[in-house]
């Protein structure tokens, strides 16, 4: 089959995204099959199809587009949230771009998001057969960017691109002919929030290329000194929904009992220049490091004694899925799916997410019991070998496009 993986966000990126598409490209094509990748460019500047470096510069479409955007806004929603009308106009050139480089190439079209799946609703050819699988709740990640910022949820709840985010993530799910779950937490708030039918969604967990991660932990990482202390690790994009600051004051607590650990901050982002400040603020200079957009994490979890991750809203992140694999101890938040990958005191340790106490009680009770740790470690490192496999997600995502080809005539 030829199979077109399409994303609106931007790749190379940082995070989960990018390993999905990645991982999935290699079992796919494993298995004898033709794969493209289709995304926009990561400074904005155009859309490529990424694999073969076929670009489209947004400066070609944007200013027509806007133009006539603008005209009909005008004429016929004068009270459009700005907001809105930037999402509008960015969503149409997205789609000019998608058929600028010939859908109707591909047998099966799966994109990685609401948006481009209603993107390639539009545009796409009968014998194209649409698949999606959702990373993430655009409207609740919208909405825990903004109470981080202090915005009460009611207010933003009231909001017309809260309505607007809603109807993008009906529409694009309600428009594929299959859409794939990595979570029955996002599942849930799928049927629960926007009234998707419960039979047009299959859960399936992530993958990954568990043999490749393995040899890719025995290459050598340049990393600062630790002094012989332990290392807790954080791979995360600096974003809110990560819940950094909640980590920061977790570790401003524990400094106060004990001084034999560092933390690295593996990951870039909005937030970066904040988090630096706000580490300073703190007295955190020599025990946090910001290591930046790192390409050898699995070199890095070999380093590390403990991972977490405090999100405050999450899906299923690789993060977890490669400290498993690396047979590291996790301290993890309660946000979203992540209780569905980490069982308590079994495979990690689960704080509530936003409890700064509970997360330095964690992060003291892994530093402090060598065994507790220990067996973390190797229950995870025994679970991610099971549960993670590339293999196993590949063949059920190849499943769920043989049920999708078999319905693209009846659409």
């Amino acid at each position: 089959m030829r199979i077109l993986l399409a994303t609106y966000w931007g790749l190379p990126s940082v995070g989960g995204l990018e390993k999905y598409v990645l991982q999935l490209k290699r079992g796919l094509e494993a298995r004898g099959h033709e794969v493209d990748i289709f995304c926009r460019m990561p400074d904005d500047s155009g859309f490529y199809i990424l694999n073969k470096g076929w670009v489209l510069n947004k400066n070609q479409i944007q200013p027509m587009i806007s133009a006539k955007a603008d005209t009909y806004f005008a004429n016929h929603l004068p009270g459009l949230d700005q907001d809105v009308k930037y999402m509008e106009i960015d969503k149409y050139c997205f789609e000019a771009a998608a058929a600028y480089f010939r859908p109707a190439a591909y047998d099966i079209i799966h994109t990685q998001d609401v948006i481009s799946a209603r993107a390639f609703a539009r545009i796409r050819h009968p014998h194209t057969a649409l698949v999606s699988t959702i990373h993430g709740c655009l409207s609740t990640e919208s909405l825990a960017r903004r109470q981080a910022d202090g915005m009460p949820s009611d207010d933003f709840r009231k909001t017309q691109l809260w309505y607007y985010y809603g109807l993008i993530e009906h529409f694009g799910i309600m428009h594929n002919h299959e859409t794939i779950m990595p979570t029955e937490w996002l599942k849930g708030i799928m049927i629960r929030d926007f009234l998707i039918p419960e039979n047009r969604m299959t859960t399936v967990p992530n993958g990954m290329d568990v043999e490749e991660f393995l040899h890719e932990m025995n290459k050598p990482a340049v990393t600062p000194d630790a002094r012989g202390k332990k290392i807790i690790l954080c791979s995360a994009r600096f974003d809110p929904v990560k819940g950094h600051f909640h980590l920061l004051r977790a570790l401003t607590c524990l400094k106060k009992v004990r001084n034999d650990w560092v933390c690295w901050l593996a990951g870039n982002g909005q937030l970066e220049e904040r988090m630096k400040e706000q580490a300073a603020a703190y007295g955190l200079q020599n025990e946090v490091v910001f290591l930046g957009k790192r390409d050898d994490i699995p070199a890095l979890l070999k380093k590390s004694d403990v991972v977490v991750l405090p999100s405050l809203q999450d899906n299923h992140p690789f993060s977890i899925m490669e400290a498993h694999v690396a047979g590291k101890a996790v301290v993890v938040s309660n946000a979203g799916g992540i209780p569905e990958m980490v069982t308590h005191e079994e495979t990690g340790l689960i704080f509530p997410a936003g409890n700064d106490q509970d997360l330095f009680g964690n992060l003291f009770a892994v530093l402090s019991q060598d065994d507790l740790r220990n067996r973390l470690g190797e229950q995870s490192r025994a679970f991610g070998l099971q549960h993670w496999s590339l293999p196993t997600m590949t063949e059920r995502i190849l499943a769920i496009y043989e049920k999708a080809l078999q319905k693209r005539w009846r659409s």
